[in-house]
């Protein structure tokens, strides 16, 4: 690029850079963002701005490379560090994505993702669970899970009047994936008073079946819950219906939300979770749930709204 920034006037200081495009791209919604408001952000023309970005996916992944770059740790994972590693990721992601509207959910949706910012998200993480011990084709799972569930769980928490736990859903999410590579010691003690529960490695798979791209993986998740309604503990209820919460609110599929919202009627009648886990439940508008399913969204919105 010249130092005039395409305005033909050698000499003067350039009005655009790839650093003020993506410092005003993050002032706003980036998920409503259009070239024509961005432009009039900067100060610029319409065409002065396309010739610095060709179109709005390249404003967006100027966004993804400022995002990576303040969520990544600086230190190195290793063997030592590399659970504390991750958490400290997945912390810096839940909030640097929550900070900037629409962000969390845009990353959440398909889409062909930024090679260079989101490739070295995923190596540094890999590289992580390498370090705890993980073969590589468990590191490239465990990313998988890990990258997909933290991402979806930002999405549906990014406009909650009160955020879902993000905190007991990573804990949970990292115990089920520690679990997974061997060597560490299950979250649940043999000690415990309550001996119901499913376990870390049964809950993880459900996890991973409720935040999966597949409809169906998602609809078997629920009728698994259903199911085992009566063998959970409370904080594997908690997590659960957390997490159907925030996937309803996001759930593109109409058989899936009925199958979301009556798995979390199975689970209200356990007494085991509260207003507080489903929080997220009140974005889900009433007019986008079939007729013959709002009876399962009023019978939750009434009884712990």
């Amino acid at each position: 690029m010249n130092s005039t920034g395409g305005n033909g006037r050698p000499g003067r200081p350039a009005r655009l850079s790839r650093e003020r495009i993506a410092e005003a791209a993050l002032q706003g919604d980036v998920a409503t963002l259009t070239m024509r408001e961005l432009a009039t952000r900067l100060g610029v023309s319409h065409s002065s701005l396309y010739r610095w970005v060709p179109d709005r996916d390249g404003v967006l992944d100027l966004v993804s490379e400022v995002m990576v770059e303040r969520v990544l740790p600086e230190d190195e994972p290793d063997g030592e560090n590399w659970r504390d590693w991750l958490t400290r990721l997945a912390w810096a992601m839940h909030d640097e994505f929550l900070a900037v509207p629409g962000y969390a959910a845009h990353v959440a949706r398909p889409h062909r993702h930024h090679p260079q910012s989101f490739g070295r998200l995923r190596g540094r993480a890999i590289a992580a669970f390498r370090a705890g011990g993980a073969d590589a084709q468990q590191a490239e799972q465990n990313w998988t899970v890990f990258g997909h569930g933290v991402v979806r769980w930002l999405a549906a928490a990014g406009s909650a009047t009160a955020e879902p736990p993000f905190g007991r859903y990573l804990g949970t999410l990292l115990r089920g994936l520690l679990q997974q590579d061997g060597g560490q010691r299950p979250y649940r003690q043999a000690e415990a008073a309550d001996s119901r529960s499913v376990g870390d490695e049964h809950l993880l798979a459900l996890t991973r079946q409720l935040t999966s791209e597949s409809a169906k993986a998602r609809e078997r998740a629920c009728e698994t819950i259903c199911d085992w309604v009566r063998s959970f503990d409370r904080s594997e209820v908690r997590t659960l219906a957390s997490l159907l919460a925030s996937a309803a609110v996001l759930e593109p599929d109409a058989d899936c939300l009925e199958s979301e919202l009556n798995a979390l009627g199975e689970l209200s009648a356990t007494g085991l979770f509260d207003a507080a886990d489903i929080a997220a439940l009140r974005r889900l508008p009433r007019a986008s749930v079939r007729a013959a399913d709002v009876e399962h969204l009023d019978y939750l919105i009434e009884e712990f709204f």
